[in-house]
This record gives structure tokens, sequence and C-alpha cells, in this order.
């Protein structure tokens, strides 16, 4: 009798650790989902684009809107302009400007409609949080106020582009000549058509800024000396390009103090 009550105590004692151990096991897998969610994309030094449901009160469409959040500036595209303000982070707590500057070009009523009402609106955040690529910012009631989606820099550039417009040395202008002029970034790689020749040299991405070139092209004569100048312009603004933004399917390079040099459409 004695020797079965020592037997069922023992059974009973490991029935008891081995609960105990799968409790353990769900403890550190629980730790260990939520730290996966805590160590998602960082707000600093990603590129966020604003989405199409984000609460503006006016149609987005195909405006594009980017922040870019590094060193207590924040700083992207506004719909037409480029604009920077100063921001601060303290746990979730996040506020931007009240002072937010830019360039101050001219812009169609879409595009100005929508600048406008996101200029307003940063200054409204309060808090900020993110879920996977979801970038919510809200005010101090809890009302969403602006939502961005983050893009992969390095990866977003790869591809083929055309150019829409480029710096020219004075001004930024349009494709002349009726030509198509192309680049396409792979592994390393950039190379395309400048209208009159074929080109290709290496770039190097770093975050946000990339260096291109030296670029080497083939040396067929242009048909106009216009297609020549461009040509030469292009290839120039190529190498002249410091940073990069990629929102949906534009692409655009900026000079250094954020002035552009080329832009394109996903080809």
């Amino acid at each position: 009798m004695v020797r079965a009550r020592l037997l069922a105590a023992g059974a009973a004692l490991l029935l008891l650790t081995a609960l105990a151990a799968c409790g353990d096991d769900d403890t550190v897998s629980s730790v260990a989902s939520d730290d996966d969610d805590r160590s998602g994309i960082p707000l600093e030094e990603t590129t966020w684009v604003l989405t199409a449901d984000a609460p503006l009160g006016v149609a987005l469409e195909a405006v594009a809107v980017t922040a870019q959040f590094q060193d207590g500036r924040v700083s992207g595209h506004s719909g037409c302009n480029r604009y920077t303000a100063s921001y601060t982070v303290d746990g979730d707590s996040l506020t931007i400007g009240p002072d937010i500057g830019g360039t101050s070009m001219a812009c169609p009523p879409a595009q100005t409609a929508v600048e406008r009402a996101y200029l307003d609106r940063l200054p409204q955040v309060a808090k900020y949080a993110i879920d996977g690529k979801t970038l919510t910012m809200t005010d101090d009631q809890g009302e969403t106020v602006l939502r961005y989606e983050a893009t992969e820099g390095s990866e977003a550039i790869q591809g083929d582009w055309e150019v829409t417009s480029y710096y020219a040395g004075t001004a930024i202008t349009s494709v002349l000549g009726n030509v198509t002029m192309t680049a396409k970034f792979e592994d390393g790689t950039v190379s395309g058509n400048t209208g009159c020749n074929s080109f290709s040299g290496p770039y190097e991405i770093d975050g946000q800024n990339i260096t291109i070139g030296p670029l080497e092209s083939t040396l067929a004569a242009c048909p106009t000396p216009e297609l020549d100048t461009q040509q030469t312009s292009y290839l120039n603004a190529l190498q002249l390009a410091k940073t990069f933004q990629v929102t949906g399917d534009q692409l655009d390079l900026f000079r250094e103090g954020g002035t552009y040099a080329v832009s394109f459409v996903s080809g």
C-alpha cells in the first residue's frame, strides 16, 4: 500500500513538472512574439508614403506625399513642393513644427489642395504608432490625422524608369525632341538611353543617399544640337544626384539641398 501511494505521488509530481514546462514554453513564445512586434520598421530613416485612406478631407488620387524623419528634421514631398520641419519624439509622443518651410513652385489645383491639407495637419500630430509597414499619426484626442506606408528604397529603385524631367544646368526641363530617355537600376549598375546613345555605370545606395557614376556612353552623333545638349545635361544630372525617393510609380533624384536632378515614372 505504501509503495502504491509513493508511485502515485511520483506520477503526480511528473505531471505537474510537465505542465509547468509547457507553461514556461508558452510564456517564452508570447514574449518572443511581443519582441517581434516591437522590432518592426523604425520611424526614422524610413521613407513614408501617405496612403489613399489618409483622412485629408481632399482626394489624394495620384498626388505623391512623403515623409522622412532624421536627426530632428522631417522632410519630403508635400504634393508639389518639398517641405521641411522640426520634430521631437518622446516614447510614442510626436510633435511636428509648428514652423514648416519648403519650396514655392506653383502647383495644379488638385496638388495644391492636397498640399494645403497635408501641411495643415502636420502640427496637429500628438502621437504615432507603427504596425508592420503602416505609420499612423493621431492628435491629442486619439483621432487619426495622417497614415503612411513604408517603402524600401534600395529595392524600390530597382527596375526600368522613363525620364519625365531633368536638371538642365539652370532649370528643370521636360524631355525635348520627342525622344525617350531611360534608366534601369539593377544590382549596383545603372544603364539606359539618352535619346541618342546608351549608357551605363555604377551606383551605390546608403539609406536614402545615392551616388551615381562615373557614367560611360556610346558615341553615336545626335541628330540635332538640341538632343546633344540634352544628352549631356541628363548624364550630368544623374551624377549630381545625392538622395532619392520612390513614391508609387515615381522616382525622384535630388541634388545637394533637396533640389531636383531627375524625375522618372516607372517604365
